[in-house]
């Protein structure tokens, strides 16, 4: 709290204030102003570099350019059997259905998808997928897209405010609006988000008739993960939950099998599944590859949580490597294809670890990777909290149980486009009730601008509350669980929690300068970071089953008859309650192809 220090603040106001500069929130700005809406984009980290930047392997669609038999039912059926059926499979169709009309978007706005000498798309396999349908540039794919979005944003002036850091959700309740109209009115509305610009050191405060979350998933919470150390703590999972959104599969967290081990600096550093994809194979300390152990119909091209089980697996029965991994091989590959096909994971590989991956075997293993859970919205991407939407890592029911490699990147893109139109049309509406194009008028009162400074705090060493959550969930939440280390975690969270709460933790004064901005932020990701596990945790104590990325040893068989249902978390007071959702029934063609197809066997047994 702040207590007798002058305080820096500003404050800005738009009809869309979008929350995170990655492809997702990129490509709603672009639909939502074409469509009439003033839009301001506020991100965490630099313009142009958010977490999309790792997107290394590829941008899934069904063109057929390579295997003229695929099409959006077979890419479809192979997202929800990889996801273990979990996903609304509705959306899922929404998803391959546009996934051709995203891709050809971005190669209209100048994407350098790589292409065969006859000018097709080239399209390689990813792992789990029927048809070869990934669609690449290099190892770089979601830098790529970056780029081309940003250019379509530039070009429309769309304003990006980058370094800004998000602690608060407003709601119709902290506005004053005089003036609004019908159901403008509700009180379950929300207006506007309170946070610090980290670079200018100030409060600032954003007014909006609707906002859009797009502010990435949770997978920081591990200490080994692939994302940066500053990014990916849930934060945006956590203000939905804590302004009254539900959310949903929080336990379904999928761990790339391929992540950098050595050096220490590099670790969970992702070696991209193109790798595999290219024809890479794992081997153990042995120089056995021992993926026909596990998945002999497609080895290393396996679905991701079996290919990451059988790697840990590996591992952990004394047959790994120096470091604690496996060999991943491309040696046998020609070296001019590496260089033109996995430009980044050579420089990566021989930056970090100075070797020279055509001649050397790389070192991997496990690494947290992608959040399947987050915020619940409906086929619009809209919560339930009337005029926040949400979109990309931060929302789930797209993917299930588990992700297929590819789906990420086309996820962002075509929900994007759906979500920008859909709040552009919510802030249409509101201009037309009222006979007018002039904005809206809403304000923040005084007393209200005092009670958000305030709510703002640090703690004492937020570093070690960091370190000490993400060393839990490494040891208790990883890639197999079981009921007494679930307990011990949540046991764990639960008393990191009241300790971050408590008066002697809590800074009675800070001002905004450089320590405090940057220990504001560092406080924010514990308080997001305690949200989300103890929703991952008590999600997981709940299904006693293994269905994708969620593996229970003491319960290492999937059960379609009783946990054919989705988890959801809801906070109600001060408390999370937890309740299930029946998973809808897959309706249609697709359920033809499905019963066409034999449903495969992921929940392998490890001994």
């Amino acid at each position: 709290m702040v207590e007798n220090k002058k305080k820096r603040q500003s404050s800005r106001s738009c009809d869309i204030l979008i929350i995170g500069g990655g492809s997702a929130g990129l490509r709603a700005a672009i639909e939502a102003h074409d469509a009439g809406a003033h839009v301001l984009i506020i991100s965490k980290s630099r313009k142009g570099d958010p977490h999309t930047v790792l997107a290394r392997g590829g941008i899934n669609a069904a063109l057929g350019t390579m295997d003229p038999e695929d099409n959006w039912m077979v890419h479809a059926a192979d997202t929800l059997k990889e996801g273990e059926f979990l996903a609304d499979y509705e959306r899922v169709e929404v998803l391959c259905k546009n996934a051709p009309d995203a891709v050809d978007e971005l190669v209209k706005w100048g994407a350098r998808f790589h292409r065969e000498k006859d000018g097709r798309l080239t399209q390689r396999f990813f792992g789990a997928h029927t048809y070869r349908r990934t669609v690449f540039y290099e190892d770089w794919t979601g830098e790529e897209i970056i780029r081309v979005l940003m250019d379509q944003v530039q070009e429309r002036k769309i304003e990006i405010i980058d370094n800004i850091y998000i602690t608060k959700l407003l709601k119709s309740d902290d506005i004053n609006g005089e003036g609004l109209v019908g159901e403008e009115t509700g009180w379950n509305q929300v207006r506007g988000a309170l946070g610090i610009n980290i670079e200018k050191k100030e409060i600032m405060i954003f007014e909006c008739k609707a906002l859009i979350l797009a502010a990435g998933g949770y997978t920081r919470v591990y200490s080994v993960s692939s994302s940066r150390i500053f990014e990916n703590y849930g934060e945006g999972v956590a203000l939905a939950y804590e302004t009254g959104a539900d959310l949903v599969d929080m336990e379904m967290v999928q761990f790339h099998p391929t992540g950098m081990v050595w050096p220490e600096k590099a670790l969970g550093t992702l070696a991209t599944e193109a790798i595999r994809g290219e024809g890479g194979i794992l081997l153990n300390s042995r120089g056995e590859r021992f993926m026909k152990n596990y998945y002999p119909e497609r080895m290393e091209l396996g679905p991701r949580d079996i290919v990451a089980r059988a790697n840990y697996n590996e591992i952990v029965n004394g047959r790994g490597t120096e470091h604690g991994g496996v060999w991943l091989d491309v040696t046998h590959l020609p070296k001019e294809k590496i260089l033109d096909r996995l430009p980044t994971m050579y420089e990566q590989f021989k930056k970090f670890d100075g070797i020279d991956i055509s001649k050397e075997k790389m070192e991997v293993g496990p690494t947290a990777h992608y959040s399947m859970g987050g915020v619940v919205v409906d086929e619009k991407c809209k919560t339930k909290i009337g005029s926040l939407f949400a979109v990309g890592e931060v929302i789930s029911q797209i993917h299930g149980a588990n992700r297929l490699g590819g789906n990420s990147l086309l996820d962002t893109v075509v929900f994007g486009k759906i979500v920008g139109g859909e709040a552009a049309e919510l802030i249409n509406g509101m201009r037309e009730k009222r006979k007018t194009g002039e904005p809206l008028p809403l304000r923040l009162d005084d007393n209200s601008k005092k009670e958000f400074e305030d709510g703002i705090f640090v703690v004492k060493e937020p570093v070690r509350f960091r370190d000490e959550i993400q060393e839990l969930m490494k040891l208790n939440v990883g890639i197999i669980r079981e009921e007494s280390k679930l307990k011990n975690g949540l046991k764990g969270i639960l008393e990191l929690k009241k300790e971050f709460y408590s008066k002697d933790s809590i800074l009675k004064e800070f001002k905004i300068d450089d320590d405090d901005a940057e220990n504001v932020v560092l406080t924010w990701q514990v308080k997001s970071s305690l949200v989300v596990c103890e929703a991952i945790i008590r999600s997981a104590l709940m299904r006693q089953e293994s269905r994708g990325a969620h593996y229970r040893s003491d319960y290492p068989k999937l059960d379609e008859e009783k946990w054919n249902i989705n988890i959801c978390c809801r906070k109600e007071g001060t408390e999370m309650v937890l309740f299930k959702q029946n998973v809808k029934e897959i309706k249609g063609p697709l359920a033809n192809l499905l019963e066409a197809h034999i449903k495969p066997e992921h929940q392998r047994e490890f001994e």
